[in-house]
């Protein structure tokens, strides 16, 4: 069933409409360790997992750039539901690409509206083997699988090797979330709300047509042979999934900053020549310090989104340059991010360490997921300067 087409601006507008609710639910969000199911239905009834997902399964197939602008704008409101829904629509994008039209139609069938994707393609445990008609998952472990609790349907990352253990490739798999086991282990320090629990499978049989390799989707070779002729389903898939893992961060340092200059008027200041914190010139540097590298990030981001829009309007797949430039972008952007979060936090002074204060739970949701490794300023800053001086990338994936 094909979904009502609706503009970009009307997402969007959906998606700031909920920030005030999930404001007020963000205290209820982290002490439960999930996303309420108040607040899943209202992201469902306003389309919001759908941006990504073809019209023909009833989604509203727009852009990175509008997808980019309702992440931001929910994870303003609660970073554990924007991380929630970064995640969850962009694996659309994912399914969408990777695997065929009988896949497709296996998964959406006629309970379309239901559907719900969580995974992780590192596994820390997969003991997987061939069988006559596809591949049985012996033992399987995967951690960090974020919107375990809501899903209905998975994707997993798995080994491929022949009869002698020696690795054939690295494969990318879908199945009912039912046949999965969740653990309650999602204790952390942050983004406490996604339920991004560890998952397990014992003895599961994969059908050979929901097995795709992921080498050959990560380089533009898509198994939807039924989408080709829709640009959005030409979109680098790597890129397209780190920047999924960076936008919540833009969301979180622009309300920081809101909050911060929600408060200002009402601080006073204490040694610095001033009897309030909002005529101080210092505060005024710092401020503009923030804002501006705020701004900064959001170029950085949104310039890889644009870039993925243009390359998938194209006809042309993303070359692999392009794709590291890409992810240095990204990295950039949360290491600017992360100094205007510095910035502010320090001139709010030690008030943020008082539990249920804003700021503390933007700071630990920052950092739980400044530090994932896919967007690590470092890692995807040195592979952009290998490319630079003329030698290939280390990353294994981009």
């Amino acid at each position: 069933m094909n979904k009502v087409a609706y503009s970009d601006a009307y997402l969007v507008d959906k998606a700031k409409s909920l920030v005030p609710k999930l404001k007020e639910r963000a205290k209820e969000t982290e002490e439960i360790r999930r996303i309420p199911e108040a607040t899943i239905n209202e992201l469902k009834e306003a389309g919001l997992f759908k941006l990504l997902r073809p019209q023909i399964y009833g989604g509203y197939q727009t852009s990175m750039r509008t997808y980019s602008d309702c992440i931001v704008e929910i994870s303003r409101g609660c970073a554990s539901t924007g991380w929630i829904l970064s995640l969850c629509a962009i694996r659309e994008l994912m399914v969408a690409e990777s695997f065929t039209e009988k896949t497709h139609q296996e998964i959406f069938g006629e309970n379309e509206d239901n559907v719900l994707f969580a995974g992780v393609y590192e596994p820390r445990k997969c003991i997987a083997r061939k069988v006559e008609g596809g591949y049985l998952i012996e033992e399987g472990f995967w951690m960090f699988c974020s919107g375990s609790l809501h899903a209905t349907w998975g994707y997993f990352g798995m080994a491929i090797r022949d009869d002698e253990g020696n690795l054939v490739d690295q494969a990318l798999m879908t199945l009912p979330f039912e046949e999965v086991e969740i653990m309650d282990d999602w204790h952390v320090m942050g983004l406490k709300g996604t339920g991004s629990n560890s998952v397990k499978m014992t003895n599961v049989f994969i059908p050979e047509h929901r097995v795709v390799s992921f080498a050959e989707v990560l380089n533009g070779q898509f198994k939807s042979d039924h989408l080709r002729d829709i640009p959005l389903y030409n979109t680098a898939l790597f890129p397209s999934l780190a920047l999924s893992l960076a936008l919540p961060g833009l969301g979180l340092v622009k309300a920081a900053l809101e909050f911060f200059q929600q408060v200002l008027p009402n601080r006073k200041a204490a040694h610095i020549g001033v009897e309030n914190l909002i005529d101080s010139p210092t505060l005024h540097a710092l401020l503009s310090d923030a804002a501006l590298k705020i701004d900064t990030a959001s170029m950085h981001y949104y310039r890889v989104a644009d870039e993925l829009d243009a390359w998938a309007a194209s006809g042309k797949f993303m070359d692999k340059p392009a794709r590291v430039k890409a992810l240095a972008d990204i990295g950039y952007a949360n290491q600017v991010s992360k100094e205007a979060l510095d910035i502010l936090i320090l001139a709010s002074g030690s008030g943020y360490v008082y539990e249920g204060h804003p700021l503390q739970r933007i700071f630990r949701d920052f950092w739980t997921l400044y530090s994932h490794r896919t967007i690590s300023p470092l890692i995807t800053k040195e592979n952009y300067g290998r490319v630079l001086s003329g030698l290939e990338s280390n990353a294994l994936r981009y």
